[in-house]
């Protein structure tokens, strides 16, 4: 459904001093609850007995008054704020303290032997940043995919290889600034070898026959005419690297998402590449716990709600708190879903450490074979080989061999055979 667009504010001038004494209460940044509405809810939460433009002018004029203007402008000449309202400073001071070098060092340090489990994690977000752009793929498959390191198969697969490739390339950009090129490489490594024609890896596109829709099929979003690219992309570079004014990295990693989904710079693939720089600029500003963060995996479940926070600041004078809202929303969620992954972490190796001991293998295990069971439980439906194993702790096939069978010997892990015949181990069924 299209969401209802401001009205033309009503000017000031024209209003009385009754018009300012009978709104008073509508000239402030949020409502009574703390909201900070776009109109298409706003105007709900107006009685029919008022003026709507009314109460909308003066709440309008009132987060003008408090925003902070940002060197970016829309093709009409808006000049894009934010307001850092309670829930974005509120995020923004979560992922200081938790989503840090040292923070993340820390929770590593709490997980012991079970560090590897962190690993899964890396690989949610290539699988949902491609599933919400459309690729079917399920996530069982693609982990599966990703974990052999099977070749893909499919257009939909090939998504989530690009992807993976992606996110796998970012920490060796993190010293370069923002340019252009940085933009068509990062491009470049997520899209080839998907579909080369359509995607054209790495190159700006050069027409204007792109426009966005909502669900319903309605054009929501124009992008800037192709001939600006070059200048605007610049733009956007010089503010993201400029140093003159201070915007907490969260806040500036927000908008460089919103920005280049907004320039919408090559034919296909612009969602996936916005995401990517977003992290690009979250790791290189030192939050590194955004390794095991996935912001796409709850922007994939409520697609809906991301493409408006699109849409209430492009309708809205290039107002980008709505954006930063929803977006420091999900990435408190995405936050908190791996300080509780970590926390159940610890509590199922406390419990491991307990069987251990209580059936005596604590005494017979070497310190090697219990980080193996951690990291065989962080998986536990995956099949593991002696060269599996063997690549994961650098040890030989042979040595990798004796240590799974140690482990079956004491119950923890059960040994099989597949179809091809080839002996696998996967974890007992009674510490599932």
């Amino acid at each position: 459904m299209a969401i209802k667009r401001p009205p033309v504010l009503i000017p000031l001038e024209s209003l009385t001093g009754a018009d300012f004494a009978a709104y008073l209460s509508y000239t402030r940044i949020t409502d009574d609850k703390g909201r900070y509405l776009p109109f298409d809810e706003f105007r709900h939460r107006v009685t029919r007995r008022e003026n709507l433009a009314l109460a909308w002018t003066l709440t309008r004029r009132t987060r003008d008054a408090a925003m902070q203007r940002i060197d970016y402008r829309n093709e009409a000449g808006e000049q894009a704020g934010f307001i850092l309202t309670p829930a974005i400073a509120a995020t923004c001071e979560r992922v200081d303290k938790h989503a840090t070098r040292l923070a993340l060092n820390d929770l590593i340090n709490r997980l012991r032997g079970a560090g590897a489990a962190l690993m899964q994690l890396e690989l949610e977000e290539p699988i949902t940043s491609a599933q919400l752009e459309g690729a079917s793929t399920t996530t069982l498959v693609a982990r599966e995919m990703l974990g052999s390191g099977r070749a893909p198969r499919t257009e939909d697969e090939h998504m989530i290889a690009g992807n993976a490739r992606l996110m796998a390339a970012i920490p060796d950009l993190l010293d370069e600034p923002l340019t252009p090129d940085l933009i068509c490489r990062i491009h470049a490594i997520g899209m080839e070898g998907i579909n080369d024609a359509k995607y054209q890896p790495g190159e700006f596109r050069t027409t204007d026959d792109i426009a966005i829709a909502d669900y319903d099929g309605n054009v929501v979003h124009q992008p800037p005419a192709a001939v600006l690219l070059p200048d605007r992309l610049q733009r956007v570079c010089d503010w993201l690297n400029s140093e003159t004014d201070y915007v907490h990295p969260l806040v500036k990693g927000c908008i460089l998402h919103f920005m280049l989904a907004h320039e919408h710079p090559f034919r296909d693939g612009n969602g996936r590449t916005s995401r990517g720089l977003f992290y690009w600029f979250m790791l290189k500003s030192g939050y590194e716990a955004f390794r095991y963060i996935s912001i796409s995996s709850l922007l994939h479940a409520a697609p809906v709600k991301y493409a408006h926070s699109y849409q209430y600041t492009e309708t809205d004078g290039m107002d980008l708190t709505y954006f930063l809202e929803y977006q420091a929303g999900v990435i408190r969620r995405a936050l908190d879903t791996l300080l509780q992954h970590v926390n159940d972490l610890v509590i199922r190796c406390a419990n491991i450490d307990r069987i251990l001991f209580e059936s005596g293998a604590l005494s017979r295990l070497l310190p090697r074979q219990v980080t193996l069971l951690n990291i065989m439980l962080a998986t536990p439906a995956t099949l593991y080989t002696a060269a599996d194993v063997s690549d994961a702790l650098g040890i030989s096939d042979n040595t990798a061999r004796k240590d799974l069978r140690a482990l079956v010997r004491e119950g923890l892990v059960e040994e099989a055979a597949t179809n091809e015949q080839k002996t696998v181990y996967r974890i007992a069924k009674n510490l599932n």
